[in-house]
C-alpha cells in the first residue's frame, strides 16, 4: 500500500515546463479562433464584466470587515 503524500503529484498539462505549457496554450487559442469557436469580448462586454467584478470585490471586502453594516439594509 502506498503512503499518502501532503502534495498531490502533478499530472498531464501540469507536468510540462512553463515554456512548453505556454506554447501549447497559445496553439490552442489560435486554433479556437481560427475555427470560430473562441469568444472575443466587445468593448461593452469587457466594461460590463469589469464593472461586475469591481462590485463583487467591493461587496466582499465590506462583508469581510468587522463592524460594518450593509448600507442597503433598512435601519430601525
Amino acid at each position: 500500500m502506498t503512503q499518502p503524500t501532503d502534495t498531490p503529484r502533478k499530472r498531464g498539462f501540469a507536468l510540462l515546463d512553463p515554456e512548453k505549457m505556454k506554447q501549447v496554450a497559445a496553439l490552442g487559442g489560435r486554433t479556437a479562433h481560427a475555427a470560430g469557436r473562441a469568444h472575443q469580448f466587445s468593448r461593452e462586454e469587457a466594461r460590463a464584466a469589469a464593472r461586475r467584478s469591481v462590485e463583487v470585490r467591493t461587496r466582499r471586502a465590506a462583508e469581510a470587515r468587522p463592524g460594518t453594516t450593509d448600507s442597503s439594509a433598512p435601519s430601525a
